[in-house]
């Protein structure tokens, strides 16, 4: 029989999955839909017009965040995830029956905008729910550990993209994925979202939302409670999160794809091939699986404020290595150059920021508080990241640019987690009962 905390954490899990694996389809298929939906004479216009419609996609996550996050706080954490899910799944499904520029013309890309931006709503309750769901069924004391857990699925879902893709180019060839595979990945997305329906069809709230609406403490409105009481947290956090786990993670996800192949050969600097970057990404997925559970387990033992601030540190000092790695046109090097990107720059803080947000804010207020913080921050600063860097290089003309960017968000993330306190082993109201059964 398994019990509730597993059946719940593995109900978050399905979410996540879908989450990432949709953003990672996208990315990767970057270079190929970007020619079928923009076409232009300069590959980095289209590829500009492209990362435009990614941000379009998290532009409706802070939208989300509020709508689910105040239903999710209201009525209940399984409540909001029943639609969340339901509705990323069609959204990411229709993307891939799409028809192209060349068959319908502008209706083509608003289209695919428009089916950016309700995805980008869906997921916007996504992430902030599973974390609530999550945190209140496990003890305070091992947070950080089931943080990095549920992050892990971020690597499973990249797994699952890169390596869908690489079978498809096998078998189809690269012509054939340019045509028609790359819209396989797109219907994958539905069957996904339906096996992670019924498990949450299934599951029980939160026991921590369940003793709070026992006890009549749910509060009348979520949203001016949260803003009213927690701004500056907030704030901080939408900062902290949305260079980590956006800026920093869709350089080296996203943005890395473009970088050392279609701006590289621009420049005419060496580069590599697609395959390339798809094999590094694959092969750091595989090791941010475990990754992700470890260092959510060390911040059980050092604190989330500490493994931050010690991320952040690194992400300055590796910022000019990585970006001369990617431009080597060496495969080894490229290689390494997402590796350290990956596990270094990523991984070591963007497995605990879950547990770090989720810890900032009662449970009164949680699922808005880390939805807004999370969504804005990785939705602004993460969405607009791979369009920004590529703007900048092609207006400065310097290849090179981007490094100063990495260099200026790490130094914000290191300030601002200086600022904070530590937030291991907080426990608010309601959740005692955690300390005790779970």
């Amino acid at each position: 029989m398994v019990s509730e905390k597993t059946e719940a954490i593995i109900a978050s899990s399905f979410g996540m999955a879908l989450e990432w694996y949709d953003f990672f389809i996208y990315t990767f298929v970057a270079t190929v839909v970007s020619k079928l939906f923009f076409p232009s004479a300069n590959p980095i216009a289209s590829l500009l017009a492209f990362y435009l419609t990614f941000f379009i996609g998290f532009l409706g996550r802070p939208l989300g965040g509020i709508l689910f996050g105040y239903l999710g706080d209201k009525l209940g954490r399984k409540y909001s995830l029943v639609f969340t899910i339901l509705l990323t799944g069609f959204s990411v499904f229709f993307v891939g029956l799409l028809p192209t520029y060349y068959q319908i013309g502008l209706l083509a890309p608003i289209l695919l905008a428009i089916l950016r931006f309700l995805t980008g709503v869906a997921l916007g309750g996504e992430w902030g729910g599973a974390f609530s769901l999550t945190s209140e069924y496990v003890n305070p004391k091992w947070r950080g550990l089931y943080s990095g857990i549920l992050q892990a699925t971020v690597s499973i879902a990249n797994l699952l993209a890169s390596g869908i893709i690489f079978i498809i180019i096998t078998m189809m060839g690269q012509t054939g994925f340019n045509n028609f595979g790359w819209r396989i990945l797109f219907y994958t997305g539905l069957a996904i979202a339906i096996i992670g329906l019924v498990i949450r069809l299934r599951i029980e709230d939160s026991p921590v939302f369940r003793k709070l609406r026992e006890e009549r403490k749910i509060v009348r409105n979520p949203i001016s409670e949260a803003f009213r009481k927690y701004w500056k947290l907030i704030l901080a956090n939408l900062f902290i999160v949305g260079i980590i786990n956006g800026a920093w993670y869709y350089t080296n996800f996203a943005y890395s794809i473009g970088y050392a192949t279609t701006i590289a050969q621009r420049f005419n600097m060496p580069h590599v091939s697609l395959q390339v970057i798809d094999f590094a990404i694959f092969l750091v997925s595989v090791i941010g699986i475990f990754a992700s559970i470890f260092f959510g387990y060390l911040s059980d033992i050092i604190g989330r404020r500490t493994q931050i601030i010690i991320n952040a540190v690194i992400g300055i000092i590796l910022a000019y290595p990585y970006y001369y790695l990617l431009l080597q046109g060496n495969e080894l090097a490229a290689i390494g150059a997402i590796f350290l990107g990956g596990l270094l720059i990523y991984y070591f803080a963007g497995a605990i920021t879950p547990a770090f947000l989720v810890e900032s804010f009662p449970p009164t207020v949680r699922y808005t508080a880390i939805s807004f913080s999370y969504q804005v921050g990785v939705g602004v600063i993460g969405g607009l990241a791979p369009f920004l860097l590529t703007y900048l290089v092609s207006a400065t003309n310097d290849v090179f640019s981007p490094v100063y960017f990495t260099i200026v968000t790490g130094i914000i993330v290191l300030v601002l987690a200086l600022l904070l306190k530590e937030t291991k082993g907080r426990v608010y109201e309601g959740e005692e009962i955690l300390k005790q059964e779970y």
